[in-house]
């Protein structure tokens, strides 16, 4: 069995939006708040009724190219132009 690639449990609660969860859109836009919440979204417009929340291990299980993610440090976040790229990762700012 594969070692979790995460340094949080796989129960921990992040957020997804249900484009991902409900119509399968790709992850684009993973966030590692400076909070330490998880986004994992695909990218387009979103609003507060778009929100799910589900574990680390059932993002895992949608996409296992995020465990490449795994390490992203607090306030930064990684963006992708579509499932092929690569991810580019960068500093959230302050506003």
């Amino acid at each position: 069995m594969k070692k979790f690639p995460f340094e949080d449990s796989p129960n921990t609660a992040c957020f997804t939006c249900c484009h991902v969860l409900n119509e399968n859109k790709p992850i684009l836009y993973v966030s590692h708040d400076e909070d330490g919440y998880w986004q994992f979204l695909c990218g387009g417009q979103h609003t507060e009724s778009d929100a799910r929340i589900v574990s680390l291990a059932d993002i895992l299980e949608i996409d296992t190219s995020i465990a490449d993610l795994a390490q992203l440090d607090y306030g930064k976040y990684a963006e992708a132009v579509d499932a092929m790229s690569d991810w580019v990762v960068r500093i959230k700012k302050n506003m």
